[in-house]
């Protein structure tokens, strides 16, 4: 009775309908990764966010979102900390989700990873990558075969400036990283997009960013089919951040 009332009051008092109201948290990459996505400084930005915000108005509901170390993506999802994640994968970190079954989006926006490298290195093969560097949490699946054998050695970094830092300073060979974050990256580090090289002849690996959840399967459905209905809008959305249907445009 105590519950109903209280219910009926959230209702009735001024704002109270938005505090009776569908809320759930999303945990997100606490990394700086635009054009895509970013929430290393707290705050959750980028062209996930003006999409899960644009779905959230639609679906008369309210989206959290909170910054979690990458590795730490998939455990939080385990613990119910979370309701959902973004960004993932059906192939990615499968060994971290013990055997339960997670549910998956349709693709939000498609990616290509890619081994970058100084320009004057362009073309020069895998045999000379020697050094290949990663941001902490990330794996370089295109070269899992090569690193089986210990070469290249892996070389972990805190984050994008690092790594690529250390690649345009040839402390390591090559990068392997998202291209358009790459390319965002270097153009606020080194004043261009260009000035390191996605090399075609090298590693990479393309697929899609999804959302994915254990519980909330009504509300991806949801999700799936705003997607799909609003096609346009959320072309306009990926146009307006740089990202889309695979852009291999540094190529």
């Amino acid at each position: 009775m105590i519950a109903r009332l209280v219910a009926l009051l959230l209702i009735l008092l001024p704002g109270g309908a938005q505090a009776a109201g569908e809320r759930y948290v999303i945990g997100v990459e606490n990394i700086d990764y635009l054009p895509y996505h970013a929430a290393h400084t707290g705050r959750f930005e980028g062209f996930a966010r003006e999409l899960f915000d644009a779905f959230a108005a639609a679906a008369g509901i309210e989206f959290d979102y909170k910054p979690l170390p990458v590795p730490r993506m998939v455990v939080s999802l385990l613990r119910d900390e979370v309701d959902f994640i973004y960004p993932d994968d059906p192939d990615w970190r499968s060994a971290a989700r013990n055997g339960e079954r997670f549910h998956f989006s349709t693709p939000v926006v498609s990616y290509t990873d890619a081994t970058l490298v100084r320009p004057d290195q362009l073309g020069a093969g895998p045999e000379r990558v020697q050094r290949l560097g990663i941001v902490v949490g990330f794996t370089p699946c295109a070269w899992q075969s090569r690193l089986e054998t210990g070469t290249p050695v892996l070389r972990e970094n805190a984050g994008f400036a690092a790594l690529l830092n250390q690649l345009h300073s040839g402390r390591i060979d090559a990068a392997y990283a998202n291209v358009a974050v790459a390319a965002e990256q270097s153009r606020r580090l080194f004043g261009r997009a260009d000035a390191l090289a996605f090399d075609p002849g090298l590693p990479l690996a393309q697929g899609e960013y999804r959302l994915s959840t254990r519980a909330h399967t009504g509300l991806l459905a949801r999700f799936d089919r705003w997607l799909a209905t609003e096609s346009a809008r959320v072309e306009a959305i990926r146009r307006a951040h740089g990202v889309g249907t695979v852009a291999l445009e540094a190529h």
